[in-house]
Formats: C-alpha cells, sequence, structure tokens
C-alpha cells in the first residue's frame, strides 16, 4: 500500500532552489523600487533657478548643497543592485549543476545483461553474479540483494508486471516529498536552538518592532503633525473669537514640534543665549518679556525670533540660526493648514451651538495670511511688489508719483515695457529681465460660480435650511499669456480688487433693492437661484476700476433678457395677443382634455407620478455618480500644479490655494476651506453649505485665497433669496386609495397574471 515520506535535504542541492527564489522574489521589486531614477530636465528652467538675485543663488546652492553625496548614493546603490544580480545569476548556475538524484529501478543493469536476454542467460548471470557477491564467500550482502531482487523481477511474472506498470517489483510504492531544508535544522539536537531562534524572533523582535512603530505613529496625527500640537491649538484657538496676525504668530511658535523635548531633530545651543539677545533688539514685535505660557518658554520665543527674522529678511543670522530658520519655515506651511483646519471645526460647532466663541471671518484670514508671509519672507502690510526680484522699498517711490499710481503686481504688468523700463532705470538689464521672467510665471485666475439645490425638486429656488450645492471652475494661466492676449486685441488691462467695503457697500445695496422690490423677488426667484459669474484676480489695496469680458458679455445678456420681458410685455397689450389668450390652441385642447381623462381616471394620474418619481431618482443616481467620479478624480490626483517663486523658503514649493464661502457682513464662515494643491489649469470644485434658517435676501462671497503669494486672491459675491421651506402634503392624491379604485387595480393585477388554464376556464 503507497503511502508518504518526507525526506529532508541530505546533500543541500535542493536548498539552492528555495534559496534561489525567495531571492528572486526580493531582489526584482528593491531593484525596481532603488535603482536610481534619471532626473527629467526640463525644457524650460523656472526663472528662480536662472535668476541673478542673490537669494535665489543662495537657494540654489542650498537645494544643490547635497548633490555630491545624492550622486554617490547613487552610484553606491548601482553597484550593490549590480553585485546583487551577480549573485543571483551564480545561484541560477549552481542550480543547473545539480544531478537528478532520483533513478528509474532497471534489473538489467543490476544483472548487466541485455534487454533481450532470455530465461537461460538470465539464470547464468544471476549464478555468476551470486557466487561473486554473495556473503558467505566475502561479498556485499546489499549487492547481493539487489541481485536477488532483480533475478526475481525477471522470472516472476508478478513481480515482473509491478516493475512495468510501477517501476518497482513490489507494487505501488511510497510518495516521496523533498523539503528544501537541510537536515540538520530539523534534528532533534539542534532543536533548542531553533526554538530560541524562533522565539527570539516572534516573541520579541516583532513586538519590540511594533512597539516601537506604535508609539511614534500615536504621537502623530494623518497629517504628520504631533497630537499635542493639535491640542494646544484647540485651546489657543477657542479661547475667543478674534485673532490678529502677530498673536497667531505666536500660536504657531507655540507648536511642539520645536520643542526639544517632543522632537529630536530640535538642536538646544549654548550660543542661542546670546546670539537671540541680539535679535530682540532688531526685531521689535517679539514680545520676548510675554508671561503667558507657554509663549514664555525658551523653544517658543527661539521660533517666533527666527519667523520675526525671516520676515523682516536678515540676513546677519548665523549659519547654527540659519539651519535652524529653514527647519521652523519648512515646517510652518503645514501647520498653519491645521490651524485653519481646527478653526473651520471650531467654526462649526459655533453653527450647532456648541461652542460660545467661535473664530470670526478675520481669524480665519489672518491665519491664512500667515503662509504667504512665510513663503515670501514679507509682512502683509507691505506692498506686493515686493515679491519680484530686485525690487526694494527705496525703488517704490518710483511706482507712485503724480503721473501714475502702481499699488499691484497686475497693475504693473499692465503697464507698457518703454514706461515699465524708464521707471525702473535704476537697476541693469539683466535684473530687469529677472524680474520680467517672475512676472510672467505669476498665476492668473478666473472663477466661474453656479449655484443650485440638486437634491430638491426645483433646483433654482432655495428654501430655508436647504443644502446648498456650489459648483466653481477654476482657470489658471500664466500672467504673460492674457497680458499677451489682451495686448494683442488692443484691450485695456482689467484691474481687480479683493476691496472688501467697496463689496459689502454692493451687497447693502443689493439687499435694499431686495428689500424695496419685493413685487419684482416672486419672479426673479428662479432667475436669481443659479448665479453664473467671472472675475479675474483681486487687489488687496486698490478699487475695481473695469470689469472682465465675461460679466460684460453677461451684463448685455441680461439687458437683452430685460428688453425681451418688456417687449413682450408691450406686445401682449395687442389685439392679436388677446385673441390667442381667448382662442386655446389644439394643443391646449388636448392638454385639458388629457387633465379631464386623468381626473375621471385617477390610475392614470397614479401611474404617471411614479414613472416621475423613477425619472427623478435616476437623475438623481446619475448626479450622485457623477460627484462621486469627481470626488475620486481629486482625491487620487497628485499633489502638483505649479512650482512657487519664492527665493527666500528654504524648499521648492508647489502653489496651493483656500476656497472657501463667507458672510462678510456679519464676518462668519460659512463653508469650511477647501485646499487645492493639483489646481495646474482648469479645476471644478463643489462646495455646499446649508442655507440660512430665515426667508430673505442674503449676500455671500466665495473666496479663493493663495497660500504661496500676495494680491492674485479672487473673490466673487454670490446673491440669492431664500424662500420659506414647502409644508408637507398630507393628502396627495397619490396616496388616496379609495375601495373602489382597489378593487379594480387588483382586478387588474389578477387579469394580467392570469394563467392558461384560468383562461380557458372562462
Amino acid at each position: 500500500m503507497g503511502g508518504m515520506k518526507f525526506e529532508y535535504d541530505e546533500s543541500g542541492g535542493k536548498f539552492y532552489y528555495f534559496l534561489l527564489s525567495v531571492y528572486a522574489l526580493i531582489l526584482i521589486p528593491a531593484t525596481y523600487w532603488l535603482w536610481p531614477k534619471a532626473e527629467k530636465r526640463k525644457t524650460v528652467p523656472h526663472p528662480e533657478d536662472t535668476s541673478n538675485f542673490a537669494p535665489c543663488r543662495h537657494k540654489h546652492q542650498l537645494l544643490h548643497a547635497n548633490e555630491p553625496n545624492r550622486r554617490r548614493r547613487a552610484i553606491i546603490t548601482k553597484i550593490g543592485l549590480i553585485l546583487a544580480w551577480i549573485i543571483l545569476l551564480v545561484l541560477a548556475y549552481r542550480v543547473s549543476l545539480i544531478e537528478i538524484e532520483h533513478k528509474e529501478y532497471d534489473p538489467f543493469a543490476v544483472l548487466d545483461i541485455d534487454r533481450e536476454a532470455t530465461i537461460g542467460e538470465i539464470k547464468r548471470a544471476y549464478r555468476d553474479l551470486s557466487k561473486k557477491h554473495h556473503p558467505d564467500r566475502g561479498g556485499d550482502p546489499e549487492k547481493f540483494k539487489e541481485i536477488a531482487k532483480a533475478y526475481k523481477t525477471l522470472t516472476d511474472e508478478e513481480a515482473k508486471e509491478n516493475w512495468k506498470k510501477y517501476g518497482n517489483p513490489d507494487g505501488p510504492g511510497v510518495t516521496h516529498f523533498g523539503i528544501a531544508l537541510p537536515k540538520w535544522l530539523v534534528d532533534h539536537q539542534n532543536s533548542i536552538f531553533v526554538l530560541l531562534v524562533y522565539a527570539g524572533i516572534f516573541m520579541i523582535v516583532l513586538p519590540v518592532i511594533v512597539c516601537i512603530w506604535w508609539q511614534k505613529s500615536a504621537r502623530y496625527s494623518g497629517d504628520q503633525i504631533l497630537t499635542d500640537t493639535i491640542q494646544l491649538y484647540w485651546i489657543f484657538l477657542s479661547k475667543t473669537s478674534s485673532i490678529i496676525v502677530k498673536r497667531a504668530i505666536m500660536i504657531l511658535s507655540a507648536s511642539r514640534e520645536f520643542d526639544r523635548n517632543r522632537n529630536p531633530l530640535i538642536i538646544d545651543r549654548l550660543s542661542d543665549n546670546v546670539e537671540l539677545p541680539k535679535l530682540f533688539r532688531e526685531l521689535p514685535d517679539v514680545q520676548e518679556k510675554t508671561k503667558e505660557r507657554p509663549f514664555q518658554l525658551p523653544y517658543c520665543l527661539k521660533a517666533r525670533t527666527l519667523l520675526h527674522a525671516h520676515l523682516h529678511r536678515l540676513n546677519t543670522l548665523s549659519d547654527n540660526l540659519e539651519n535652524d530658520k529653514g527647519y521652523v519655515v519648512k515646517k510652518s506651511p503645514y501647520l498653519i493648514n491645521e490651524m485653519i483646519n481646527i478653526e473651520a471645526q471650531l467654526v462649526a460647532m459655533g453653527h450647532a451651538g456648541r461652542l460660545r466663541n467661535a473664530p470670526r471671518l478675520d481669524t480665519i484670514e489672518s491665519t491664512m495670511k500667515l503662509s504667504p508671509m512665510i513663503t515670501q519672507a514679507l509682512w502683509h502690510t507691505k506692498s506686493p511688489l515686493l515679491q519680484l526680484p530686485h525690487i526694494t522699498e527705496s525703488q517704490l517711490r518710483f511706482f507712485e508719483t503724480k503721473k501714475r499710481t502702481i499699488k499691484s503686481v497686475r497693475q504693473f504688468a499692465a503697464m507698457n515695457d518703454e514706461e515699465r523700463r524708464s521707471m525702473l532705470r535704476s537697476i541693469t538689464d539683466e535684473q530687469y529681465d529677472d524680474i520680467m521672467n517672475v512676472l510672467s510665471i505669476y498665476p492668473h485666475l478666473t472663477m466661474t460660480v453656479s449655484c443650485g439645490v440638486f437634491d430638491d425638486e426645483d433646483e433654482h429656488i432655495i428654501t430655508t435650511g436647504a443644502v446648498v450645492t456650489l459648483t466653481i471652475h477654476l482657470h489658471r494661466e500664466n500672467m504673460s499669456n492674457v497680458f499677451n492676449k489682451e495686448i494683442g486685441s488692443n484691450t485695456s488691462a482689467a484691474i481687480n480688487t479683493l476691496d472688501y467695503e467697496a463689496n459689502d457697500e454692493q451687497a447693502d445695496d443689493k439687499e435694499n433693492r431686495g428689500k424695496t422690490n419685493e413685487t419684482s423677488k416672486a419672479t426673479s426667484n428662479t432667475s436669481k437661484g443659479q448665479t453664473t459669474s467671472s472675475k479675474t484676480n483681486n487687489n488687496s489695496s486698490n478699487k475695481q476700476l473695469t470689469t472682465t469680458t465675461s460679466n460684460k458679455n453677461q451684463a448685455k445678456g441680461t439687458e437683452k433678457d430685460s428688453s425681451d420681458d418688456d417687449s413682450s410685455k408691450h406686445s401682449d397689450d395687442s389685439p392679436s395677443t388677446l385673441r390667442q389668450r381667448h382662442e386655446p390652441s389644439k394643443d391646449e385642447m388636448n392638454n385639458s382634455e388629457n387633465e379631464n381623462n386623468d381626473e375621471e381616471n385617477p390610475s392614470n394620474t397614479i401611474k404617471k407620478s411614479r414613472k416621475n418619481s423613477d425619472n427623478d431618482e435616476d437623475t438623481f443616481l446619475e448626479r450622485f455618480q457623477q460627484q462621486q467620479r469627481k470626488r475620486e478624480t481629486l482625491e487620487t490626483k497628485a499633489k502638483i500644479s505649479h512650482r512657487v517663486f519664492c527665493p527666500f523658503y528654504p524648499e521648492i514649493k508647489q502653489e496651493c490655494w483656500w476656497l472657501y464661502v463667507a458672510d462678510r457682513k456679519h464676518s462668519s464662515l460659512i463653508s469650511a476651506p477647501v485646499y487645492l494643491c493639483t489646481l495646474k489649469d482648469k479645476e471644478e470644485v463643489e462646495i455646499k453649505f446649508s442655507a440660512p434658517k430665515t426667508p430673505g435676501h442674503y449676500v455671500y462671497s466665495v473666496i479663493l485665497r493663495s497660500d504661496s503669494y500676495f494680491d492674485v486672491d479672487v473673490m466673487e459675491n454670490l446673491a440669492f433669496d431664500v424662500q420659506a421651506a414647502k409644508e408637507m402634503v398630507d393628502n396627495h392624491p397619490q396616496w388616496d386609495f379609495s375601495d373602489e379604485e382597489g378593487a379594480a387595480n387588483n382586478k387588474a393585477d389578477d387579469e394580467e397574471f392570469a394563467t392558461e388554464s384560468d383562461s380557458d376556464d372562462e
């Protein structure tokens, strides 16, 4: 009877198969991930890499300081991988030389006779070999057993049949399973050492690794921010509803990432006690004498001092403080984004009535201003023109004269080239080219907003408490493309602004107009429910002079609509229209007949309502699937947009934007800010918020704010009317089932599902 037998590798040949398989499984993916990738060279270099501006050169040297070490590591990695592949080839060659140990049993070879031998020749060979190898005559007993077995196989019919059928004269033998492990590994004498190794790996090493990983991961949130820092933000941001920029800097400097006890990357030096007090004299707003915890702690005071030194663009810091400042500045944008997320959560808690001092809109915007301040090393009160290279505060007096007033980057870009060059005649041509190269990559955005209530029957009517969905289309261009188009078409450059006071006044005027024209509101609700408009970049220091072409076209369209309405009103008074009013058309007659039939047959109305409900469900499902696909594509996009020109920021930074809805009149945030990091060319974003609970006319603002630049923000006012919510209908015809109608429906159902036997019986 056949059985199973496990055989361990005695000679060590099979172990090479196991080793080769495991080694190849590790080496192939390791080569794919570890082989140094060749950097893609851009055809058009970034102005930051080619500029002759001193901070740009310093940043270029800083970014390429580790280039020799990076190349050395790449060469070492390549050599290591090549050696690993050589070892793999050697193993493969060693495996190919392993001989197959399994041999088939051949009785003719044992008796050393030909396969065509007769019985007499077999017996003669057996007698000769048995005399030679018999144990009584000094022969080998094992050899004699093989000779006897071979003789029996060739002379016994049953044994010969088994040999031909199973390859063994004794019948089906034992199934052998080879294990590619050396026998000493499972030997009884070595079992203690093997168990100790297993216990050390699975009971000591793995638990320690998991414990260390858990302790490190539990200290950080999903965005690699310390949980202690998040708790500190919650405490300070919930204390008061209004926070200015300097207070936000103090809260930012108190982050635990800058504390040596929580972050081992921070280095405390004795020289800080000498160098930091010198900086206090040059930085008046550090507030080094504050007694509030934790702002008086040494780590917080040092981080706050370095942030102020960065915003003042001080170049007198020592090398140690420069390195510390670089770490603080690199970490700050991530911490600022976390502060904004916490403020948005606090605002949501305030709307729900769970928090008394919810952050106001100016608090959130003050926090947002920190990001471009740190990226550009510029206070928000300074001129945005200082973001450009080679322009200093002493040169700003040439931008504001009796002939011209240039306060924004867009105004500067809209100037004539000759006039702009004459205004900057104090700089060289190379420096002027640097300015124009940087100006050409500045972002220019256009925003189009449309709103509706997609989950309701009428999408264009906003009721109290309804969920309003804003669909925002963003289009980003380089400023050079925009002004080339405008210059080519001989159009004047539009200078937009984020003048909040002017926008508030416009909002008040619209609201007053809406209150006085209550009679016209009822007819214009559907047209105001969906507002679509577009604006270009806004400037925080200038008033809006002209509007974009899209607004002009929209204004023309509204004028046409109003003229058409007026003409229709006048045409209604003509005799022909009066006759048409009294003489119904054929379609109206048919519709009236259909309505009478529906009144006579209530089941028809029920069927129609069911069809309409099914169609509504299908459209709602399609819209939901489209929103889900948009959300998935937005989440899976790589966070790469456009490189920012920021010579004072120690790393390469990508453009990111905050998009949110706000009520500027009441200084409140309506929707949580959406952080966009994938705006390359065009982007479509959906924002949802709850409509006010009281009916009336409202004006909200949709704001797109940059985290990297000043003077590129976009704001669009959104005016809409909110009506009272409809009451629930209790006695809908769809839910009225009379006894006669129920009996008729049951009879129709019975007739529909009647069988052949039932019809035959009838």
